[in-house]
């Protein structure tokens, strides 16, 4: 007869070999990290991110590091350009940029930069890149930049690159509150060369623009800006809104250049034009003359 202790150790024997057998069987739990590669991410830099978002973030910081590089390199190209002995070399080195990355340096040294000359190679540098943001870049300069002769040069690039890529935003500035650059828009439309760019002008021919005059100042005296809001119209004693019609010799222009006929400041003449000739003939060349 077999004790009863003995019994229980037999007991006890079997329920340990049923688990084990049974644990046996069962899969292995995955791990967290077994689980996040299932679905597609690594572990990186304390978080889990797919193998597209590690290379956007690292592509990101490689344009970053270049565009700093750029702003070092232009300075250092910047300064030789006042040393006669590696002047043209580095007026060269401007010219032949054509990297992205130098965009946001260009840009910035565009904007500082005193000297026409250099502010020309800087323009021809940005037409040279051709990318969106350099495309940006000459459309700001030659719709905004404070020196004319530069807002050409930004034109003419903006030409051989294709005047289309700039004809929204200049359309645009059309309607803008500052009458200053709503001329400035219509001098560069027209040295573009857009036909599609006359409606837009003759809408803009004449422009309602608000005057800001008095401005605290003594009694009788005047001051005017253009400001988005309106009001009333008096001498001194604060200030006061008029809004005001004002003609853009500008548009004017333009339109001229663009189709070769003049109704001068008669915009119903100018529609009535548009709406029977369309477009101005095929062998008409609005850059010329």
């Amino acid at each position: 007869m077999i004790p009863r202790r003995t019994h229980l150790c037999l007991a006890v024997l079997v329920a340990v070999a049923s688990t084990l057998v049974a644990t046996a069987d069962e899969p292995a739990k995955p791990t967290q990290q077994e689980l996040m590669a299932e679905r597609g991410y690594v572990r990186y830099r304390g978080g889990w991110r797919t193998a597209q978002e590690i290379e956007l973030i690292e592509r990101a910081e490689r344009v970053m590091l270049a565009q700093k590089e750029w702003n070092g390199k232009l300075e250092r190209l910047r300064r030789q350009i006042d040393q006669s002995a590696q002047a043209d070399q580095a007026a060269e080195e401007i010219r032949e940029i054509s990297d992205p990355a130098a965009v946001p340096a260009v840009a910035a040294a565009l904007a500082k930069e005193p000297v026409f000359q250099v502010r020309s190679w800087y323009v021809e540098a940005l037409s040279r890149i051709r990318s969106s943001d350099a495309v940006g870049v000459l459309v700001a300069a030659a719709l905004d930049h404070p020196d004319p002769e530069t807002r050409i040069a930004a034109v003419e690039r903006l030409t051989v690159i294709g005047p289309h890529v700039a004809v929204p935003t200049l359309v645009a500035a059309l309607r803008s509150a500052d009458n200053a650059q709503v001329n400035r828009a219509a001098e560069a439309l027209g040295r573009l060369g857009v036909p599609s760019a006359v409606g837009p002008l003759v809408d803009a021919l004449e422009t309602q623009h608000v005057v800001v005059s008095g401005d605290g100042k003594p009694e009788g005296s005047t001051s005017a800006t253009f400001t988005p809001s309106g009001g009333g119209l008096s001498m001194g004693g604060g200030p006061k809104r008029s809004t005001v019609s004002v003609r853009n010799d500008r548009v004017l222009e333009a339109l001229v250049a663009l189709t070769g006929t003049n109704f001068e400041w008669d915009a119903r003449g100018w529609r009535v034009w548009l709406a029977t000739r369309h477009a101005p003939p095929a062998s008409f060349d609005p850059r010329r003359g």
